[in-house]
């Protein structure tokens, strides 16, 4: 019995630990809009423009102009903005991918399968160009 009660603190750090461990990551960008055009070609394929935009994240500012403490430098390199990081905008690309995909989905177009023959970037956004395989 004494041998549980000392082990009793060590059981509840390790469950605070790992609730917090637990906590889901906030999201690094939040999107804004998005926009499908579509139109038909000649032969017969369906063409389709889709845009995915984000939400402008601030540029983090500081008081003089630079970090001052730890703290202020640690919320300085984990800052991250879409306009600024090419691994955000690689993981914007892959979520417009699945937003197209369930998009010709709900529309019910492009059954057979579709090609993305083009990605364009803007600051805030990632345009996709492509065609119906049908």
């Amino acid at each position: 019995m004494n041998k549980l009660v000392k082990n009793i603190p060590l059981f509840l750090i390790t469950l605070i630990l790992s609730a917090c461990a637990a906590k889901p990551e906030a999201p690094k960008y939040q999107i804004e809009n998005e926009k499908f055009y579509q139109r038909g070609v000649d032969g017969g394929r369906t063409e389709f423009v889709f845009i995915v935009t984000v939400a402008a994240t601030p540029a983090l500012t500081f008081a003089n102009g630079q970090p001052s403490n730890q703290r202020e430098m640690r919320a300085f390199i984990e800052h991250e903005r879409v306009e600024d990081s090419p691994a955000l905008k690689i993981e914007l690309e892959e979520e417009a991918v699945r937003r197209l995909k369930h998009t010709l989905q709900d529309r019910q177009i492009c059954r057979q399968g579709h090609k993305i023959d083009q990605v364009f970037w803007r600051d805030r956004s990632v345009q996709l160009r492509g065609g119906c395989y049908e």
